[in-house]
């Protein structure tokens, strides 16, 4: 009986240990098989996140785009109210034009409207406001580049009122200088300054500036002086472009 007894009990020792035995060789295949699959449910679960964080930049970038499309189509619907409130669409054939590009150091600036959209060499170029910009100095197919009226090269025959005196204005590395006023005019600091019709270069009334000061220098045979543009370059966003004048077509 205690034979059979000490037999079972080493039959269930080695039973146990070969079960030992066997979990642990298994041990390692069943971790490993374990480890792929939640790799595996991981990654997809990854590769979910990161797909809908690509979805949500997309949109958020579609959805920027057009935003930045309708404001751009707001302000040129406010533009075109402000032309209407001055009649400037009434006198001329005009193109509205959004500034693509600044040269501060050339006081040259390049438009998004050129050949194929009806815009040549010499065309006018203004504010919303009436305010004189200056003028179409090189069109090409998509583009134009704006000769601005502080460039050195730029001259203008001007009218200072109320005085009703006439002067030049010329382009001086963004500011203009006024020249060429009789010594006894009696124009002043704070007047405004328009286009006059005298050189022939541009229509006549179009706002230039306002003198910011005048000097009269005994030895020199005209006063002189200094005017302020009435646009910032920083500033401009849209010109329009004078294509014809429904006056005189």
């Amino acid at each position: 009986m205690k034979t059979f007894t000490l037999k079972r009990t080493v039959f269930l020792l080695m039973s146990v240990l070969v079960i030992i035995l066997v979990f642990s060789f298994f041990k390692e295949n069943i971790q490993n098989d374990l480890h792929k699959s939640f790799a595996g449910i991981k990654e997809f679960l990854w590769n979910i996140n990161i797909n809908r964080e690509k979805s949500c930049a997309f949109l958020e970038t579609k959805q920027s785009f057009k935003n930045a499309e309708f404001n751009s189509l707001k302000k040129e619907n406010e533009l075109l109210r402000e032309i209407i409130g001055i009649s400037l669409n009434e006198d001329y054939e005009l193109e509205i034009a959004s500034v693509t590009g600044r040269n501060s150091f050339e006081d040259i600036i390049t438009i998004n409207k050129g050949l194929k959209h009806g815009i040549n060499d010499g065309m006018t170029v203004l504010t919303s406001e009436k305010a004189l910009v200056g003028k179409i100095l090189k069109s090409y197919n998509d583009f134009s580049e704006i000769l601005l009226i502080t460039n050195p090269q730029s001259l203008i025959d001007i009218l200072i009122t109320p005085s009703n005196e006439y002067a030049m204005a010329k382009g001086d590395n963004q500011k203009l200088k006024l020249d060429l006023l009789e010594k006894k005019a009696i124009a002043s600091k704070e007047d405004v300054c328009v286009t006059s019709a005298l050189g022939g270069q541009y229509k006549e009334g179009f706002l230039v500036g306002k003198i910011i000061n005048i000097s009269d220098l005994g030895s020199e045979a005209f006063k002189t002086g200094e005017i302020r543009p009435f646009f910032e370059l920083t500033d401009l966003d849209k010109v329009l472009i004078i294509k014809n004048d429904k006056k005189t077509d």
